[in-house]
């Protein structure tokens, strides 16, 4: 199948099964083993009838919830997509894991990214990040409480791919600060959840690394996959480390973690412009032992 016959059934996930809550579309569009993964869902959703149940307690949560594509990166039988939801916490009480949340009327507007594969032109795996901690912040819950444009001067996306190689194998699997001079624009942007404002500049960024280096010495990134499309690069990664400083007010614990995140970078000349991260923060608190179940 083509990308773009892909992206169309990409398209169709959100605009049809989320937005519109229609699960005749998710049975013409999934495989018969169609499997959906998630960090914050303990088991994987499976076929349409176990996906269905997801659905029905989103659109039960939040009746006007809506999810609105933002950016969308294809390659061979993979496709992944930038979003952004919004609603109203109106409905049914929100189960997390670390207990419900009723509803008390909040607006909230969270990111995430979500990877679809394609096969024999349905989807058969969809894997998904999403803000979960800023969610339920934005939900009532006390906890804690993410786009940089440019015109992108185009690069093959095999040198792109080996721009963002070079960013987790030397940046934050080493902690080589000198490299993000190298391979950072000035007006670098990186958009993570757990922090209320991008972290910005070559400057900025040395910052972020050497905190979290400081908080996790052994930090390794291996990336799973990597797709790029025009200045874009998707990767798909998992990082590990031993909590050895004091992370997000979280105190060193000496716990070993584990979270699996989707990076999407906007690359112009050979150097990367912006980043947005998906991650599992929330799942990240809780193996700090900051969390526990109410």
């Amino acid at each position: 199948m083509s990308t773009e016959v892909n992206k169309s059934l990409a398209l169709r996930y959100f605009n049809e099964v989320f937005n519109k809550g229609d699960i005749e579309a998710l049975e013409e569009i999934t495989a018969s083993d169609f499997v959906f993964t998630m960090p914050t869902h303990d088991e994987p959703f499976r076929g349409v009838d176990g996906y269905k149940g997801l659905v029905d307690m989103l659109r039960g949560c939040f009746p006007d919830i809506q999810f609105a594509v933002e950016d969308m990166v294809a390659e061979a039988d993979r496709v992944m997509t930038r979003w952004t939801a919004r609603g109203n916490h109106t409905g049914i009480p929100f189960p997390t894991v670390i207990g419900e949340v009723p509803a008390a009327g909040n607006q909230f507007h969270i990111e995430g990214m979500t990877w679809h594969q394609i096969t024999d032109g349905k989807i058969s795996q969809v894997t998904a990040n999403e803000d979960g901690l800023g969610l339920i912040t934005q939900l009532g819950r006390a906890l804690f409480p993410g786009q940089s444009s440019a015109t992108p001067v185009p690069g093959s996306p095999e040198d792109n791919k080996a721009v963002v190689g070079r960013y987790f194998d030397e940046i934050m699997g080493k902690g080589d600060l000198a490299v993000i001079d190298e391979l950072m624009t000035p007006d670098f942007s990186f958009h993570i959840p757990t922090l209320p404002d991008p972290v910005r500049g070559p400057e900025g960024m040395k910052q972020f690394v050497t905190g979290l280096r400081t908080a996790f010495p052994d930090a390794a990134f291996a990336p799973e996959y990597m797709i790029a499309d025009g200045h874009r690069v998707a990767v798909r990664y998992q990082m590990t480390g031993t909590q050895k400083g004091s992370f997000l007010g979280a105190p060193a614990s000496g716990n070993f973690v584990k979270d699996d995140g989707t990076d999407l970078f906007h690359l112009s000349g050979g150097r990367i412009v912006a980043v947005h991260v998906a991650e599992d923060g929330l799942g990240l608190l809780q193996q700090l032992g900051v969390l526990g179940a109410v």
